[in-house]
């Protein structure tokens, strides 16, 4: 029912659709987060300036753990991750390199690095973003990419001898784009009144603008926080045509793939729709429909069992 490009109907197939969880087999990128840990962000966000927090809600460490442990679960298979954070070294200071390097599979090393770190001291955001620098500089480059998100919720305070905390943090920004490496910026917690100015300035200077409105990500909750990491995420993710099954469909021919929630034509001549390739625990799209995951056209693959999907050839 619906024609030959309907979602298989449970209803019809007796019940038994299941999602199959999938893996995109695209080559991860390398990502560093420079996180501010500065003891403002031991208070809670503020939702729209002006207004006042929850006394009794979480903190913005508190989301911005939990808004991280989510992200790095979700995307450790495509992105390596690494973490840094600032200060580290008394109130103004921050170690010379990550604390974790951005490596394959690295959530659990990022969540455990978090676990050991409360809010305390000022802002030194270029130090931190340094750090960042001198970390890429000692790995091998990654064609897949470099990045760094760089999260803070106010602006930078700690700068050299006779220098200005603004101007170090863009130019360190400008430093990683310099080599290749870009920077997203995220400003989270409400309160950024006079401290735009840096950060937008900071999101240009990393090459990686937010598409609309301000160049920077604003987050002022937890669910705006995970928003924006996620589509930051989306963008760095290498797309492939090629995903990895978790696990073996019971019926190898009685399955339909979705793309973006539209059935696509099994493709046993690799013309345009998919097939198993190479193997029998991979699928791979061809034709049009590679171009648009490739193009991110395409930006939700399921694989359900309990119905046969069309077949063009």
């Amino acid at each position: 029912p619906g024609g030959p490009d309907a979602p298989p109907d449970p209803g019809v197939c007796g019940a038994q659709t299941e999602e199959i969880a999938l893996v995109n087999l695209g080559e991860p990128p390398d990502v560093l987060i420079v996180l501010d840990r500065s003891g403002s962000m031991d208070g809670q966000p503020t939702p729209d300036f002006g207004t006042f927090p929850d006394p009794f809600g979480p903190t913005k460490w508190e989301i911005m753990k939990d808004a991280l442990t989510e992200l790095t679960n979700d995307k450790n298979d495509n992105i390596n991750f690494g973490l840094t954070l600032f200060p580290t070294v008394d109130s103004c200071g921050v170690s010379a390199s990550a604390l974790v390097d951005p490596t394959p599979q690295g959530a659990a090393d990022v969540q455990s690095e978090l676990a050991n770190w409360e809010p305390d001291g000022g802002t030194p955001a270029a130090p931190g973003l340094d750090a960042a620098l001198a970390t890429y500089q000692g790995l091998p480059v990654n064609p897949e990419g470099r990045y760094v998100i760089f999260a803070t919720d106010g602006s930078p305070n700690c700068a050299s001898e006779g220098g200005d905390a603004d101007d170090e943090t863009v130019a360190a920004v400008e430093a990683l784009a310099a080599e290749g490496i870009g920077t997203f910026v995220i400003g989270f917690g409400g309160g950024f009144a006079g401290t735009d100015s840096v950060l937008e300035d900071a999101a240009i200077a990393g090459g990686h603008p937010k598409p609309t409105g301000e160049p920077y990500y604003v987050a002022d909750d937890s669910q705006e926080l995970i928003d924006a990491l996620n589509d930051i995420a989306g963008g760095i993710i290498t797309p492939s045509c090629s995903y990895e099954l978790a696990s073996a469909p019971p019926d190898p021919d009685n399955v339909t793939v979705l793309a973006n929630g539209t059935a696509v034509p099994r493709s046993e001549g690799h013309t345009n729709g998919w097939d198993y390739h190479p193997d029998a625990s991979t699928i791979t799209f061809f034709g049009s429909y590679c171009t648009d995951i490739e193009s991110a056209a395409i930006q939700s693959v399921d694989f359900v069992f309990g119905c046969q999907g069309p077949q063009i050839d």
